[in-house]
């Protein structure tokens, strides 16, 4: 019974801040179309549907972080130790994920991944940078590793939450090939959270990792290695190699510290 118990107590910690995101997201574009605003992408309505789920979120944020005794060090935004590492993981990881699975005929098979890049490319560029660079992935990381991880975390330990957090982000993507992406994405921002216990580190990997695939991959690299399939698998190991040798870095460098347990 007690397991039982502690399963939907793990479930309602992750549910209710993904419930709060669409319920946010729905009510700008009920806005919108009620006030006659015209939406041109989706990146319209998620991107200020981001900004009011933060603002809901804060407030139960806020009180894990002050329950949790300090665990969660700063609230959101704070400076954080080795923060350059956390951008070079965030934009090799991003590239050599993005890399990989292109080279598979994941793409081909599971065409729905094409509609979601292009609504990334018909968003302007201030709309890339702000909601795809920044506000999109706050709100994530508040969702999924701010209050989700952690309520995991407290019913199932660390290795099990970073396994189901990361399921719920892959899934929360709506396709398989971003799920699968995002799904190992989510198994890194899993292992900063633990490590740096700070919304400011996964934000800053999670963030990186958008600008990673938006402008280094999309916007230089691919046009540089012009379709050239081997040096687009040297690139994409090289950038894997980095990847792995940064979380060895963070890991030696910023040892897992107590979880105080939220009933």
């Amino acid at each position: 019974m007690e397991t039982i118990k502690s399963g939907l107590r793990a479930l309602w910690k992750v549910l209710y801040p993904l419930m709060v995101y669409y319920l946010s997201v729905f009510a700008v574009e009920v806005i919108f179309q009620t006030w006659g605003i015209q939406i041109n992408t989706t990146i319209d309505i998620i991107l200020p549907g981001a900004a009011l789920t933060l603002a809901i979120l804060w407030f139960p944020y806020k009180r894990d972080w002050i329950f949790r005794q300090g665990l969660i060090k700063k609230p959101f935004p704070s400076p954080v130790p080795m923060w350059e590492h956390l951008i070079i993981l965030g934009v090799a990881a991003s590239i050599s994920g993005n890399i990989l699975i292109s080279l598979t005929p994941l793409s081909q098979w599971f065409p729905a991944v094409e509609g979601a890049v292009e609504e990334i490319n018909a968003a302007n560029q201030l709309q890339q940078l702000i909601g795809i660079c920044l506000v999109i992935p706050a709100a994530e990381e508040m969702v999924f590793r701010g209050i989700g991880y952690g309520g995991l975390r407290d019913e199932m330990g660390p290795v099990w939450a970073s396994v189901f957090s990361a399921l719920f982000f892959g899934a929360f993507h709506g396709n398989l090939v971003q799920g699968i992406y995002a799904g190992l994405m989510g198994l890194i921002l899993a292992f900063i959270m633990e490590r740096y216990h700070s919304m400011t580190a996964v934000w800053l990997v999670h963030s990186a990792m958008n600008a990673g695939s938006l402008y280094v991959l999309d916007g230089a690299l691919l046009k540089i290695i012009d379709n050239n399939l081997a040096i687009l698998a040297l690139a994409g190991l090289i950038s894997l190699a980095v990847a792995v040798c940064e979380i060895r870095l963070i890991g030696r460098n910023m040892p897992a510290g107590q979880w105080k347990r939220i009933e």
